[in-house]
């Protein structure tokens, strides 16, 4: 038995570093790496199930081309030669009849390295291909957080301990930063009060002291109210206002019109209970906003986020240890991914479409050229896209020529022309840099590659050659390509560099105070206008639907590993009993929701917190009819982001 350093690769802002037992080339067991001063050798549970997924019996092990039906999910195996001959001569082909821009890559965030993230940035860029705007997650809350604090970091997570008074706003911290909770527990032993801000009560209730379900898409409202409240009753900080912030008086100007009554219709909240929590918010020492981003997946999360990233400014409180915010941007560049996204190669002008919109860009919809060829890795869009059915539809054309780079048979890979076989984090060599707090990793492979399997650059170099891309860019390793990274980073000290190339986790501490990376140094709270709020794009159906996380996956990745899926249970629809009640629907009955898009079914479960009118359908399940179904691809007020947590069903009884 031999033990290994590595790292986590999924989209998590905690970068677990992990120590990976292996008998030969076979992964026995996946443990945290005690050396990581944050993740201190704890993992979560679907990282503990890994070995399961890397020696499954189901995984892709070679180049795969389609033999039966779209959809129908039948292949024979092919040579690495065949199936790189095939994809170049399609690719040509193509291009001479519609030029470049008909061929769309489609990746997100099923890898974090550096290498097998970017990589295919370059490629594409210097193919000519069209451009994939990638604002899947979290680009409302980023665009709304740079419209008030530019390119500022907010806190590390160990900062959160020295707080006396926790907002955990719109975050399940059990299922998605469950690393912070130790130091939500420290804070709380030293008597700092925690107050869960959601439209349910999500597992973080059981470390709060206080829990307010407010209505979908009503944060940013809550915020200009608490600011209200903070301006009227004189618990503002003015010293801090006048040196470190732009447009206060702008703002201050239009809070009259949020007031705890007048927001109470928008929010669900009593207005004492707003009064309270703003009280304990401009009296608290240092006051700290763990924000998630399930509040910013909305028509108005951008201005919802910079309503929310007003209020440590407001009261002084990035002046004070342990205030401020956590999980915005709280890791900085720590190395240059230029040299892997190459923008050096990309043509002007070229067309751009948002990953939001993809099923109605393969049928059509919002391009100048027609997309004929898609060529998807670490992304899985028919399972996690809004408008499933519609991407679908898209998938299901008899004229796209698609290409998956995967690990096992997802819901997009039965759609694939062609199919590459894809490796596990394990398997390749990649650079890691979490973005929840400031940590840098190099991971060497701790096996070897199973079958035929290859990774994202060494696929890439590939195509390269065949397509006649002669840039040496395309011709060196990995490894070297890591190597170059780590030694041009500012923010490392020669020691730093040194521990990281011999595959240590190196974590480096925050300045404090954090500096504001805004052009003139100041927190914008009017540019380009005061804040405000205004309703999301709602629907004319009666119930808001939320597309929450769980524990046993992360969207669609996980969904791999058995003995997960079984720990996760079937689908569920979580509503207020009184809506049940309403609708004489009891707990346990099978209930459709419905819009104009699709339907989705599932078992019911009653649930006292969840918020009146809202259903929460938790985790994302594979196959048709699945949540995304009912999610429209319409996009946020700020950064062209998804709106997942926007749409309105019907329920009723199946």
């Amino acid at each position: 038995m031999s033990t290994y350093r590595s790292a986590c690769p999924y989209d998590c802002p905690d970068g677990c570093s992990l120590l990976v037992e292996t008998q030969g080339d076979r992964v026995c067991a996946v443990t945290g790496d005690p050396a990581n001063p944050y993740t201190q050798g704890r993992v979560c549970g679907k990282m503990r199930h890994l070995p399961q997924a890397v020696n499954s019996p189901h995984r892709i092990l070679t180049p795969l081309r389609r033999t039966g039906e779209k959809g129908e999910g039948k292949f024979a195996p092919i040579s690495w030669a065949e199936a790189v001959e095939e994809i170049s001569v399609r690719w040509k082909e193509l291009i001479a009849r519609y030029g470049a821009e008909t061929i769309l890559p489609c990746s997100y965030a099923g890898t974090m390295g550096a290498v097998q993230r970017h990589g295919g940035d370059g490629f594409f860029h210097a193919l000519g291909a069209a451009e994939l705007v990638r604002t899947l997650c979290s680009s409302g809350k980023s665009a709304g957080w740079e419209r008030v604090m530019g390119t500022s970091c907010d806190l590390s997570p160990w900062d959160v301990a020295h707080s006396d008074l926790i907002l955990v706003w719109s975050s399940d911290l059990l299922s998605t930063r469950i690393h912070l909770v130790p130091f939500l527990r420290q804070a709380r032993d030293r008597g700092a009060k925690v107050v869960l801000i959601d439209v349910y009560a999500n597992l973080t209730e059981m470390f709060a002291h206080q829990t307010l379900l407010v209505k979908p898409g009503s944060d940013g409202a809550l915020a200009l109210s608490l600011l209200q409240v903070l301006d009227a009753e004189g618990l503002t900080d003015q010293a801090y206002l006048a040196a470190h912030t732009t447009g206060w008086e702008e703002l201050r100007a239009t809070l009259g019109r949020w007031t705890p009554e007048a927001t109470q219709s928008i929010t669900g909240l009593e207005p004492e209970a707003v009064r309270a929590l703003a009280r304990d918010y401009g009296r608290a020492k240092a006051p700290c906003i763990i924000l998630g981003s399930g509040f910013s997946r909305s028509g108005n999360g951008g201005e919802a986020t910079r309503a929310i990233a007003a209020l440590p400014a407001a009261v002084g409180a990035w002046g004070k240890q342990g205030g401020g915010t956590y999980g915005v941007c709280s890791s900085p560049n720590l190395v240059d991914k230029s040299l892997m996204k190459r923008p050096d190669l990309a043509g002007p002008g070229r067309q751009q479409v948002n990953i939001n919109q993809i099923g109605p860009a393969l049928l059509g919809e919002g391009v100048k050229t027609p997309i004929h060829s898609l060529y998807v890795y670490h992304c899985n869009p028919a399972s996690v896209l809004s408008d499933q059915n519609g991407v679908l539809r898209g998938l299901e054309r008899q004229d796209l020529f698609t290409v998956v780079h995967e690990r096992y048979m997802t819901d997009t890979a039965k759609y694939a022309d062609i199919i590459l076989p894809a490796p596990y984090m394990v398997e390749c060599e990649d650079l890691y840099t979490p973005y929840g707090y400031r940590q840098i990793q190099y991971v060497r492979p701790v096996v070897s590659p199973p079958g035929e399997v290859k990774s994202n650059w060494e696929v890439f170099s590939l195509l390269a050659r065949a397509m006649g891309i002669e840039d040496p860019h395309f011709q060196r390793g990995a490894g070297e390509l890591c190597r170059e990274m780590v030694a041009g980073s500012a923010a490392l000290t020669p020691g730093e560099k040194e521990r990281v190339l011999a595959g240590e986790p190196v974590v480096l501490e925050p300045p404090f105070p954090l500096p504001v990376e805004t052009a003139d140094g100041r927190i914008h709270l009017a540019d380009p206008a005061p804040i405000t709020w205004y309703p999301p794009h709602g629907g004319p159906e009666p119930f808001q639907l939320v597309c929450a996380p769980v524990m046993q996956t992360l969207n669609s990745s996980f969904n791999e590993i058995p003995d997960l899926q079984e720990m996760r249970g079937e689908r569920t629809v979580r509503m207020n009993q009184s809506d049940a009640a309403r609708l004489g629907l009891r707990a346990g009955e099978r209930v459709v929701c419905s819009n104009d898009l699709g339907r989705m079914e599932g078992a019911l479960a009653l649930d006292r917190a969840v918020a009146p009118g809202t259903v929460v359908v938790q985790g994302v399940y594979p196959g048709a009819n699945a949540v995304n179904s009912l999610t429209h691809p319409r996009l946020s007020d700020l950064g062209a982001a998804t709106t997942l947590n926007d749409n309105t069903v019907e329920v009723r009884r199946a």
